[in-house]
């Protein structure tokens, strides 16, 4: 990225979660250690799917949404209409301001409107197949009703990468903001749970599967006894700006980024290795100039399934040492798949302004084979000056982002 000093900075964060809408709900559903997973019907009833536990965001009320935007939205959609209402006014807006640009993604669009799409052309009746069906299954389709409803009126990108895609989104707005293309911007990720998520990841061997009679234990990031993934949904988005920006309109500033970087792994699509996990995070510190030891908190991707807690670990050790504190949200929250990345830094917002790190869910016993780290198991009161967070996605696209207290 060309060199110059513009800072980039978040002046707003919404959530909707597994907790329920708002990052309110997320971050004290996190700090009392709720759990939210409970064991799915639709994977109850498959006996070749090992998994049967899922996080769902509970029901919500849409119905303020003007109709005529809701129609078209799927409920990824609708997840993120709220999230991006709650980060605007966040940030000190009741309504979209001009020239807002808006990067945001999902890993798939609307499963579930898909297979009712589906249903009708197998039975024969394409007739039934409606507008609004068709835009809800769009790939942008989430950035494009979206932005409709609120009026944003700037770039719109919406880059999908898997369990990255919400880091991947705030990173390029990110960059966006630092070399002037926008001033202003929403971003991050949103995602719509279907049990096929479960059953996909399950025929990988990637799912959680030895705890579905105790559903809240389920996901157990670098816990000897884990096995893997639990789906989640969700959505998480940042109001992000330059510096100068945030201050000739007094809003308050929760963060600044100060480094952002994404590699590719090439050797498999699946499974990510060490050496490339390390090199994503050595480069976001160049970016951010500083040196491994500035960082007090590594927020992992760390999903809890086998191979990518042990690789993870063994590259935040090689680039940190056994020293840096280190702890995941998915015990908490699930894989909330594409909002992972966005969702997760919202409450790592919530750490540097608290000066409060949540422990890792359900981790236990670390497992011998993850390096030698401080892993974060109980609430810990301390000074976060500085988070790396990590998001690494099937298919091989990893992101780590930096931020930095206000100072």
């Amino acid at each position: 990225m060309p060199a110059n000093n513009t800072k980039v900075v978040i002046t707003g964060a919404g959530a909707v979660s597994p907790y329920g809408a708002g990052v309110a709900a997320l971050w004290d559903g996190i700090l009392a250690g709720r759990g939210c997973m409970h064991t799915v019907p639709e994977l109850e009833a498959l006996p070749m799917v090992k998994t049967k536990v899922a996080a769902t965001v509970p029901e919500m009320d849409f119905s303020y949404i003007p109709r005529r935007d809701r129609r078209s939205m799927s409920r990824m959609a609708l997840y993120a209409y709220a999230a991006a209402q709650e980060a605007l006014r966040h940030a000190g807006y009741e309504s979209a301001p001009q020239g807002l640009g808006f990067f945001m993604g999902s890993t798939l669009n609307s499963i579930s409107v898909w297979m009712q799409i589906t249903s009708h052309c197998h039975g024969g009746h394409l007739e039934l197949v409606k507008t609004s069906d068709f835009l809800q299954i769009m790939n942008h389709s989430p950035l494009a009703t979206v932005s409709q409803a609120l009026k944003i009126n700037g770039p719109c990108v919406g880059a999908s990468d898997a369990c990255a895609t919400g880091l991947m989104n705030a990173g390029l707005a990110y960059m966006a903001v630092k070399t002037g293309f926008v001033k202003q911007a929403l971003c991050g990720g949103t995602e719509e749970y279907h049990p096929m998520f479960s059953a996909c990841f399950d025929i990988m061997q990637a799912t959680s599967h030895n705890f579905n009679d105790r559903p809240a234990e389920a996901c157990r990031p670098f816990d000897k006894d884990r096995t893997g993934l639990v789906a989640s949904e969700g959505c998480g988005l940042l109001f992000v700006e330059s510096e100068e920006s945030a201050k000739a309109r007094g809003a308050e500033i929760l963060a600044e980024i100060i480094g952002f970087a994404s590699n590719t792994e090439t050797e498999n699509m699946a499974y990510p290795s060490a050496e490339t996990l390390r090199e994503c995070m050595q480069a976001a510190l160049a970016d951010a100039g500083i040196q491994p030891e500035e960082v007090d908190l590594l927020n992992a991707h760390a999903t809890g399934t086998v191979i990518g807690d042990i690789a993870e670990t063994q590259a935040a050790a090689a680039v940190f040492g056994p020293g840096v504190k280190i702890n995941s949200l998915k015990g908490h929250l699930g894989h909330t798949m594409g909002a992972s990345g966005s969702l997760e830094t919202v409450a790592c917002l919530e750490t540097l302004r608290r000066g409060v790190i949540p422990p890792t869910q359900n981790l236990h016993a670390p497992d011998e084979r993850c390096a030698r780290l401080e892993y974060v198991r109980q609430t810990e009161e301390s000074p976060v000056k500085i988070i790396l967070k990590n998001s690494f996605a099937i298919g091989g696209n990893n992101c780590s982002l930096i931020l930095r207290r206000p100072q």
